[in-house]
């Protein structure tokens, strides 16, 4: 009798908060709608152009501030070179990273605009994993971010089980293989990453920084063995190797032996730049558990 005049306590609802703001201009409803779609369930706030035109975008783009601005180039009208460009010329706009979507490789088109550091490119047709790998390129995501990204990937179906470069497990793998690996005490885990791969690209250029990439990732699948796990642990170019302690050691040693003759070829090949480094990182067995993938992932930036 009394419960009637009850009423059950309202929850507040978690706050959302965006992972990064994107701006999406495209005149095909269609795409705009798969763009919205994924974007949102991976945690970024979804802002799309009216049509995809362009003086809407350089307008939205300088009311918003879009932590990223993700454009098609060939639109009627103003075009996506042509936003980049108004984009860069404009103050308010200037430091918006850029990721222009074509069908053609834009190094050898000569409208496009001189290369920025905050600018890349993503050629059609691509998977949603290779536009998160972008995404995650562009945007000064920390490691907290990076990780929230990562729990919500880990939550949708895998479109795509392979790094679209590497040719590596993604991370869906890892998390699904990491428990098993990690299970029997004395494991230990190795993080080899190329150093300052963005610069890289910005020097090099996307093919040749992304054809080091894939060097390494062949260097490192090049030692898979049935004890070792070799996979993407996130959407940065970071490859793990995770297995019994005495195999990660000599598996790391010899994956820095035979990269140094990519080293090698690539200071030859541009002996203006730095050769190139790689980063490694270790972690190992201190508490005698299996390994989820939020732990490794900590694990190997300590």
């Amino acid at each position: 009798m009394f419960l009637q005049n009850v009423r059950p306590a309202v929850l507040p609802q978690p706050v959302f908060r965006p992972l990064g703001r994107v701006l999406v201009s495209d005149d095909d409803p269609d795409i705009r709608q798969i763009y919205a779609a994924l974007l949102t369930e991976h945690g970024f706030e979804y802002i799309g152009t009216p049509a995809g035109a362009g003086p809407a975008t350089l307008a939205l783009a300088a009311q918003l501030r879009p932590h990223l601005l993700i454009t098609d180039v060939n639109k009627p009208g103003l075009d996506g070179y042509g936003v980049q460009r108004a984009m860069r010329a404009d103050p308010c706009t200037a430091g918006v990273p850029i990721l222009t979507v074509t069908a053609m490789d834009p190094w050898s088109e000569p409208r496009r605009p001189a290369p920025s550091p905050l600018d890349d490119y993503l050629l059609k047709p691509f998977t949603f994993e290779a536009l998160l790998y972008r995404i995650v390129a562009l945007l000064p995501l920390d490691a907290a971010g990076h990780d929230r990204l990562v729990e919500r990937a880990r939550r949708l179906p895998c479109l795509e089980h392979f790094h679209p470069v590497t040719g590596l497990p993604c991370l869906h793998t890892t998390a699904r293989l990491l428990p098993a690996v990690t299970a029997a005490p004395g494991w230990a885990a190795v993080s080899v990453t190329l150093a300052r791969f963005p610069l890289l690209v910005r020097q090099l250029g996307r093919p040749a920084a992304e054809g080091l990439l894939a060097r390494l990732g062949g260097i490192a699948g090049g030692l898979a063995a049935p004890s070792l796990l070799v996979a993407h642990p996130g959407f940065d170019p970071q490859i793990a190797v995770v297995g019994p302690a005495a195999t990660v050691d000599a598996a790391a040693a010899e994956l820095l032996e035979r990269f140094e003759a990519v080293r090698r070829h690539s200071a030859r090949a541009h002996p203006q730049l730095p050769p190139p480094r790689l980063h490694l990182r270790r972690a190992n067995d201190s508490a005698g558990v299996a390994l989820e993938l939020p732990a490794l992932r900590r694990a190997l930036r300590g």
